[in-house]
């Protein structure tokens, strides 16, 4: 008995014992992380001269100042002006640093303090409002310290990370945490991909740098959720896959020359993965390839793109922010599903033209054509074919087909003019039709009993 007491306890003990398996991550020397990145961290300051609002004499947080009583030899009191403070950092040592857009939007006049207290203007290098991201420089007269960028690509929960800022003004103040979650999407910007960390991250502190355990940039501290406006251990970081080359882009140009594909995209459904044997949703469809653009001829409808750059996609969103850390030019690595079989491509993003003034869209043909199969009228648009007329009774009303819907797909085959709906009918009983309704469902699909061919005209004697 005594024999099974000891094995037992033996037992819990080397249970209670992890071991090297098991052991707990160590936390960073987050004192010696701080040592090393303080030095590179500044204060950003933006100054933006606020009118009196008519017929009123301002408020407490930052309206012009009420004027000032007659008899004082016509001095004039310069309005106040709202002040914005934030957070940036070095990532060269000639004096370029980063920070967010939203910290120095609309300014007239910036400056930056380094730790040591000294105060020096800023020149505005270029912003990126998408990505909310902003370059300043400002000139020392000698090398600064600076943080270099760490890989966020290689981020996993848990993860400790340190957040470096200057929170409510009060200075820099250093606070440590881990990745609570990965790719969250707040609805701020179309490039959102967040870095969430339960890292104190508060008001003034948007900007500064989350570093990993090794003192690398791996995001700029951007957001926090707040009922309260103070910490509550929800906060968000632009990652460095975004950070690095906006920063590199604006330094080159001014500008983020951020370009595109030439492609249109939808989600991977539960139809559509039913219909094509896919083992998930991941992935984004080509629903569409624009005709001259960049995707012409390597990528064409009804390719599943699977991953860029090595990156699994996990829907649309996903694609969109793995194009939007590329610039023009480079070329951009996909793995795709196509004829079930998968392949690996490349495509070179081309230059976006810039818009000028609201875009109006492209009709490919404006001439309506009949398809007797599925007993209705269209004509092409982009990247589908318009339903113009349904005729009664006929296999598309019984399928549900109405006026004003868009046919995209007859199985796995995308069809964009009404001569390749008509080919991909021939020899068919039944198809079912990727339909796009035109409301917030999006596309659904329809299940379609075709009409029987007309029997061929036996030719005269």
């Amino acid at each position: 008995m005594m024999k099974q007491i000891l094995a037992a306890w033996v037992l819990a003990v080397g249970l209670a014992v992890p071991g090297s398996g098991w052991a707990m991550p160590t936390p960073p020397a987050v004192a010696r992380i701080a040592k090393q990145a303080i030095g590179a961290v500044v204060e950003v300051q933006s100054i933006d001269p606020v009118k009196r609002p008519h017929g009123g004499h301002g408020n407490l947080h930052g309206a012009a100042t009420p004027p000032r009583p007659a008899g004082l030899g016509g001095l004039v009191v310069p309005p106040r002006a709202e002040q914005a403070l934030g957070t940036g950092f070095f990532i060269d040592p000639s004096g370029y640093l980063v920070t967010n857009h939203h910290v120095i939007a609309g300014a007239s006049r910036v400056t930056v303090t380094l730790g040591d207290g000294r105060v020096f203007a800023a020149r505005r290098v270029g912003v990126d409002k998408q990505a909310d991201l902003a370059v300043l420089k400002i000139d020392v007269g000698h090398p600064v310290p600076y943080l270099k960028f760490g890989h966020s690509s290689g981020l996993a929960l848990g993860d400790w990370v340190v957040a470096i800022g200057n929170p409510f003004g009060l200075g820099t103040s250093v606070s440590a945490g881990v990745v609570s979650a990965l790719h969250r999407d707040i609805g701020a910007k179309p490039f959102d991909d967040y870095i969430q960390t339960d890292a104190a991250i508060n008001r003034g502190n948007s900007g500064g740098p989350l570093l990993d355990a090794r003192g690398r940039v791996i995001g700029v501290n951007s957001a926090i959720y707040s009922p309260s406006g103070g910490s509550v251990g929800i906060g968000f970081a632009i990652p460095a896959s975004m950070v690095k080359p906006v920063a590199a882009q604006l330094i080159a140009h001014g500008a983020m020359r951020r370009g595109w594909l030439g492609v249109r995209i939808e989600h991977v459904s539960a139809a559509m993965q039913a219909a094509w044997h896919l083992r998930d949703h991941d992935g984004v469809v080509v629903a569409g390839v624009v005709s001259g653009g960049p995707a012409q001829g390597v990528l064409r409808p009804g390719d599943v793109l699977m991953a860029v750059d090595g990156h699994r996609l996990r829907g649309t969103h996903s694609f969109q922010v793995a194009v939007g850390e590329h610039v023009v030019e480079q070329k951009l690595a996909l793995r795709l599903r196509r004829d079930g079989a998968m392949r690996d491509v490349s495509v070179t993003i081309g230059a976006l033209a810039r818009k000028q003034g609201a875009a109006k869209p492209v009709v490919t043909s404006l001439q309506v054509k009949r398809v007797a199969a599925l007993g209705v009228q269209v004509r092409a648009v982009p990247s589908a074919v318009a339903v113009v007329r349904v005729v009664k009774d006929g296999p598309g009303a019984k399928a549900g087909l109405r006026k004003g819907n868009r046919i995209e797909a007859v199985g796995a085959d995308f069809v964009t003019t009404p001569e390749a709906l008509r080919k991909a009918l021939v020899g068919r009983r039944t198809v079912s039709l990727l339909v796009d309704g035109g409301g917030d469902g999006g596309p659904v699909w329809l299940a379609v009993r075709l009409a029987p061919a007309p029997p061929k005209a036996k030719p005269k004697p």
